[in-house]
């Protein structure tokens, strides 16, 4: 008991030490200070956060705008290479007519590759992809699986629909998803 009794006035003579009290004190300032310096990373962290998403969200919109001048760039290639096939072709009629064979035979092979280059970018362009995959739904509803499996595109299933996301892609927040047409 007269240990105890030591161990007390020890204690006491220790926190009445200005020293050790002025030394208390700043500790727990200090610990005030991390306290402090803590909350402000976490609201700089959170405001990171929240620029991240924003920056995501804005990067969804561009990228839904570039594929919609992609769209916009392919109709145009198309376009254009209607109208060089065609060219071609009639320059071709022309010459054959006027009896330079070998170059109206020239002028129709550049005719048709620009008319097969043509059928590759119409098969492409979204609205072509979406009567191919109505085509394939119906056939697919008909029982004609093997006829849907042809029609259909390979990176595209039936059962969804051209432009919709695949599962485990990111979908857009509801306010950012621009109506369908």
């Amino acid at each position: 008991m007269l240990s105890e009794v030591n161990n007390v006035r020890q204690l006491v003579e220790l926190l009445s030490d200005d020293g050790f009290t002025e030394a208390i004190t700043q500790a727990e300032d200090l610990v005030n200070d991390v306290n402090d310096t803590l909350e402000r990373v976490e609201r700089v962290e959170d405001e990171a956060g929240e620029a991240v998403k924003e920056a995501n969200r804005t990067l969804v919109a561009v990228d839904r705008r570039l594929d919609k001048v992609d769209r916009t760039i392919n109709l145009l290639e198309a376009k254009i290479e209607a109208g060089f096939s065609l060219g071609f072709f009639v320059f071709a009629v022309n010459f054959y007519l006027g009896g330079d064979y070998l170059f109206a035979i020239s002028l129709g092979f550049m005719g048709l590759l620009g008319a097969g280059q043509l059928l590759v970018t119409i098969r492409n362009i979204p609205q072509v992809e979406k009567l191919r995959w109505g085509a394939a739904r119906v056939a697919k509803r008909l029982g004609y699986q093997d006829l849907a499996d042809d029609i259909a595109d390979p990176d595209q299933p039936v059962e969804q629909q051209p432009g919709e996301q695949q599962p485990g892609e990111q979908q857009p927040d509801e306010n950012e998803r621009r109506p369908r047409r």
